[in-house]
């Protein structure tokens, strides 16, 4: 065996400093490195060869308290020697480490200070430990002291020694206010012989009943229902008592006594009542029914008592027309899905007179208290009158509107005719005259201001030229004269003479002639509003009209390749809004069809006078 290596004193204390696990490091005055062992090393996750010359508050990030920071650690020391205290930092694996450090001086030859030892101890994991402790000690206070149920702990004599917090949310009473009370002292007279015998049962371990209800005094006076369970924990030494467990059971005590009531109240509420009332079970068979529910349908009770709804014998009808299904009738509907329906109104053919009765109909599932549904019930009343007088209503409002619109557009129409006769009998002349005068003058005026009289030559036939192009588009002379064609051929031009647009005209198999002078001047109408939208908006290069007949409609569809837009969430302007009254006016409709990027498709159909009246 070979005789073991024998260090000098100086080397055997470098040894010793390598092999502890305590951070020991030696700085100067000013905290400069100037060695460290192998554990400070490792724990500050920093390079031994260049750690040495640095400052210690360079090489690890330190998080020092407000109540005592570096300034007044270094104060400490340099005042008294030495200094004690734990500092976390946040290591180079992404954790946080605390460390227990000693900071004294280091004596010179002299005895003077000429140095600083820093001694580290790591309590990470002790740290941690004791705050995970502290949590769990926070979390189960809290969980005791916010819980819905009151919680006390007895002796075998019923005597009160623990009661949390949370008993004030109960009973209104702070924990202290019973602790070493006799407990039955809280319950109701009538109520305390059956506390009485629970209590006994469970401190003899053989309760047969784990759950009653008793009436627990309030500090504020009333007694409360409360629904209170025991639990024996005398053999478990952390505890040595009966467990009570209480909390407010009063909604549920008042709802099972008015339920009784309600039972009551509900026979005889159905029996008298002029709807008609129905009770389905889970299948949807009916199980009972009122009078009234027999007389309105035509049917007798032996013909619906346990049948389901035959909808299609019995023609079922939505108030739009369609059949129903059975699965779409309420009272079924409610039973798949479990929830009520409301104002749900169908037609039904009564079985004697064969006209059609309209009925209101709403459903509503009931449940036990585990939410399971029981049964369904459906109650109806005959609404023929009123859907009738309703038709009418909506027929006279809609005729009304049309009326207003048509007053409306007529009066913009000859508004647009009068402002476009002004321009051009009044102001048009006006510009005209004083051209013929500013010609005039250029026989007269010298070169200098000739240029000036050409100039202002140039404007007013600019002027007279816009004035036109208004007057064209307020008073389309050419939709009268011409038809509907030649004046989209000629709106057409109009916006290609002054715009980098491609337009193409599509009529094939339109008939003009089958179309009223109205409708075309509608058509026109919302053709210059999407152009005008097209040329200020869309930034397209190409735009498509087609005006046709499809059957007995006639439709006006303008499509362009801009960049388009998302309609649900662009607002709707007046122009959108002007174009679907215009259409609306003859019972016709406006679509749009637009996605970002991809450009838009307006479409326009109105139903012509062989269809629908004009």
């Amino acid at each position: 065996m070979p005789a073991p290596t024998i260090l000098p004193p100086a080397g055997q204390h470098a040894f010793i400093l390598q092999q502890l696990d305590d951070v020991i490091v030696t700085a100067d005055l000013d905290f400069h490195v100037r060695s460290l062992n192998a554990a400070a090393v490792r724990h500050f996750g920093i390079d031994p060869d260049g750690a040495v010359g640095c400052r210690i508050s360079e090489l690890v990030a330190f998080e020092y308290s407000p109540a005592e920071p570096l300034e007044a650690i270094k104060a400490q020391v340099a005042t008294t020697g030495r200094w004690q205290g734990e500092l976390p930092f946040a290591g180079r694996d992404g954790q946080r480490h605390y460390f227990w450090f000693t900071l004294t001086f280091l004596p010179g030859a002299d005895g003077r200070p000429e140095g600083i030892l820093v001694i580290g101890r790591d309590r990470t994991a002790e740290r941690i430990a004791e705050q995970n402790l502290h949590r769990k000690e926070r979390f189960y206070r809290g969980l005791i002291a916010d819980a819905l149920d009151g919680i006390l702990l007895m002796d075998v004599s019923g005597r009160i020694t623990f009661a949390s917090p949370s008993i004030k949310h109960v009973l209104g009473y702070d924990y202290a206010e019973v602790l070493g009370k006799w407990a039955f002292d809280f319950v109701h007279p009538e109520d305390h012989s059956k506390a009485s015998e629970a209590f006994m049962r469970e401190v003899n371990q053989n309760a047969e009943i784990k759950f009653i209800n008793v009436r627990l005094r309030r500090k504020d006076g009333p007694w409360l229902w409360c629904l209170v369970r025991g639990n024996n924990l005398l053999a478990n030494p952390s505890v040595g008592g009966i467990a009570i467990y209480f909390h407010d059971d009063s909604q549920r005590k008042e709802a099972s006594e008015a339920l009784k009531a309600s039972e009551q109240r509900f026979r005889l509420l159905v029996r008298n009542i002029q709807s008609g009332v129905m009770m389905f079970n889970v299948n949807g068979v009916i199980e009972t029914c009122n009078e009234a529910a027999t007389r309105i349908l035509g049917l007798p009770p032996e013909t619906l008592m346990g049948t389901a709804l035959p909808a299609a014998a019995w023609g079922v009808i939505s108030e739009h027309g369609a059949p129903i299904t059975p699965d779409q009738l309420p009272a079924l509907r409610a039973i798949r899905t479990g929830q009520p329906v409301r104002n749900f109104v169908m037609g039904h053919l009564h079985p004697v007179t064969g006209r059609r009765i309209w009925l209101l109909v709403n459903a509503d599932p009931v449940f036990d208290e585990q939410q399971v549904l029981q049964y369904v019930i459906a109650s109806f009343a005959d609404i023929s009158e009123r859907k009738a007088l309703e038709d009418r209503l909506l027929a006279e409002q809609i005729s009304h509107q049309r009326q207003l619109t048509q007053a409306t557009i007529d009066s913009s129409e000859r508004e647009r005719t009068e402002i476009g006769k002004e321009l051009h009998d009044n102001i048009g002349q006006q510009l005209t005259t004083i051209k013929l005068y500013l010609d005039l003058a250029k026989a007269t005026a010298d070169e200098e201001t000739l240029e000036m009289v050409a100039l202002a030559n140039r404007n007013i036939s600019d002027v007279i030229n816009e004035i036109r192009a208004l007057c064209r588009n307020l008073i389309p002379s050419t939709l009268g004269d011409l038809g509907l064609e030649e004046s989209i051929n000629d709106l057409v031009y109009t916006i290609t003479r002054t715009q980098h647009l491609r337009i193409r005209f599509s009529c094939e198999g339109f008939d003009e002639e089958s179309v009223p002078d109205n409708r075309k001047l509608m058509f026109f109408r919302i053709l210059q509003e999407q152009l005008n939208n097209i040329v200020k908006h869309a930034g397209a290069t190409r735009v498509d009209i087609t005006l046709g007949r499809e059957g007995g409609t006639a439709f006006l569809r303008v499509a362009d390749d801009g960049k388009g837009f998302d309609p649900a969430s662009v607002r709707r302007g007046l122009g959108l809004t002007n174009m679907e009254n215009r259409a609306g006016m003859f019972g016709g409709t406006v679509e749009i069809q637009s996605v970002s990027g991809k450009g838009s498709t307006i479409t326009v159909a109105v139903p012509l006078p062989e269809d629908r009246g004009a």
